[in-house]
């Protein structure tokens, strides 16, 4: 085998393997398996969440990033308000992202879409360091400024009605994001 073929067949390798490892990922985020979750988290990594909230900045350590993505999976995944799909993934030796849509669900029949996109840094078949880019970034801090600590406190009516007062100015963005989505014109970054 030539040098060059060997380096194919290696790069074929690696790419097989990083997508494996964003499967295992996301598989174990849809469905709240943070058994499976923890094996793919390096005990030094670090997660920088973007955003102005509560869930924003480094978390450095597996217990910090199991704690932030057991908040995030009770925040959304298991209240059934974001639904997200994998749509797609490019792979380097070290790196691997991953395109991600969602569709957030607000009741009453409302909903916004969006986009994100994970780089991970991956080693030995475990997270070392990630970065998360939002599409819409003021979105996501609206909609988590509005429920989550509601919704991990418990999530009663009256938790969610004083988040509204406390943030009034996401009430009207959010507002808004929605009824540009109903008319198809919500092409508009905050």
């Amino acid at each position: 085998m030539t040098e060059q073929a060997e380096h194919a067949a290696t790069a074929t390798d690696r790419d097989t393997e990083q997508r494996e490892f964003l499967g295992k990922y996301w598989n174990s985020l849809m469905t709240g398996d943070m058994e499976t979750f923890a094996t793919l988290v390096d005990d030094h990594c670090v997660v920088h969440y973007p955003g102005n909230h509560f869930l924003s900045g480094d978390h450095v350590g597996k217990a910090a990033i199991l704690d932030l993505y057991s908040k995030l999976y009770r925040i959304g995944i298991e209240q059934g308000t974001f639904i997200g799909e994998f749509h797609d993934a490019v792979t380097s030796d070290d790196h691997a992202c991953a395109l991600i849509k969602y569709t957030m669900e607000l009741g009453h029949n409302q909903r916004i879409t969006g986009e994100a996109i994970g780089v991970f840094h991956i080693e030995n078949g475990k997270m070392v360091e990630y970065w998360l880019l939002e599409r819409d970034q003021k979105m996501i801090n609206d909609v988590v400024a509005l429920s989550g600590q509601a919704t991990l406190s418990g999530g009663g009516k009256k938790a969610l009605a004083l988040s509204a007062l406390r943030h009034p100015g996401a009430v009207i963005r959010t507002a808004r994001r929605v009824v540009r989505q109903k008319r198809g014109t919500n092409k508009k970054m905050l």
